[in-house]
């Protein structure tokens, strides 16, 4: 193997559930550089999301293993989370019912399952506000951060006045004195996932050169820089997920910054330390993926 890289190493592994899940991690040497025990996170976030808690808790860690293409999913899994759905489509608030309809993507079939769906993606729709963006609820105001999510997880609801809406308001973050490093991400993450391109070219290059700018010098991020608490998980995993949404544009030691703080903070289970630990792991993890997935391809893992 030639110096500074390393190949990716793929098995399947049986969890006690039944579940087939792939897990990918790098070479141990590399392994240990960059984020220790990947396979410790998604034993992790399994044992978390199997406590059945709040539907959120539970799409949220197990969608992101979706998503790295490391966890298949069991249809009772479905099935517990549209047990949940209200008689109206939605869930308890538009984050939660975002990311169930994104764990229910791809899983029903025809008939009533593909109803209840579509009853969620009506309920979002009408949940919109005049903006056409998302406050965490009907009567509240738009914000960054949900509409971030909502055309993230589901694109496919992304229209005109929605991305209008989005990029005037992080314009405005982003030419005030105190600004947050995540809703900045959430952009990025919403621009990229919908293949929209913001009215002001500029505003993606600022964006990513905004974000590199308030890494850390420990390679955390948190919402701003020099914010009392520091570095921590939340705020580092969202920020890589919206730098590495536009590879083109992000410094590969900036990436690599941030995956050395990931793997120094992590907690013996392979978690991260975060109010809503299986929330804040999967952002997390997912964002260590993406950005070993980066390194990988520029040859630099």
């Amino acid at each position: 193997m030639s110096a500074g890289k390393s190949t990716l190493i793929c098995w399947r592994r049986a969890v006690p559930s039944g579940i087939e899940m792939i897990i990918i991690r790098p070479e141990q040497k590399e392994r240990d550089r960059l984020l220790p025990s990947l396979d410790k996170v998604i034993q992790g976030l399994l044992k978390a999301a199997s406590a059945r808690i709040e539907v959120f808790r539970v799409c949220c860690p197990l969608s992101v293993l979706e998503f790295t293409g490391h966890f298949k999913v069991p249809i009772v899994l479905a099935d517990f989370v549209l047990l949940q759905q209200q008689t109206d489509g939605g869930w308890s608030d538009v984050l939660e019912t975002a990311w169930a309809l994104a764990f229910l993507d791809g899983k029903l079939s025809t008939g009533k399952l593909d109803e209840e769906y579509n009853k969620g993606v009506a309920w979002l729709e009408r949940g919109k506000t005049i903006h056409g963006a998302w406050g965490r609820t009907s009567r509240d105001m738009p914000r960054i951060p949900v509409t971030g999510w909502v055309l993230t997880l589901l694109p496919e609801l992304a229209d005109e006045k929605s991305l209008s809406w989005l990029e005037s308001e992080w314009k405005k973050d982003l030419s005030s004195e105190t600004k947050l490093t995540y809703k900045g991400a959430l952009t990025l993450m919403a621009f990229a996932a919908t293949k929209a391109n913001p009215k002001d070219a500029s505003l993606i290059p600022e964006t990513v050169e905004y974000l590199m700018s308030e890494q850390n010098e420990d390679g955390g991020f948190a919402p701003w820089k020099g914010h009392p608490v520091g570095s921590e998980p939340w705020s580092t995993g969202i920020d890589l997920l919206g730098l590495t949404a536009f590879p083109d544009l992000v410094k590969p030691e900036v990436v690599e910054r941030t995956l050395e703080w990931l793997g120094r903070n992590q907690l013996p289970n392979g978690l991260w330390p975060c109010h809503y630990i299986e929330e804040g792991s999967a952002y997390c993890y997912w964002g260590a993926v993406e950005g070993m997935k980066y390194l990988k391809r520029i040859g630099r893992l």
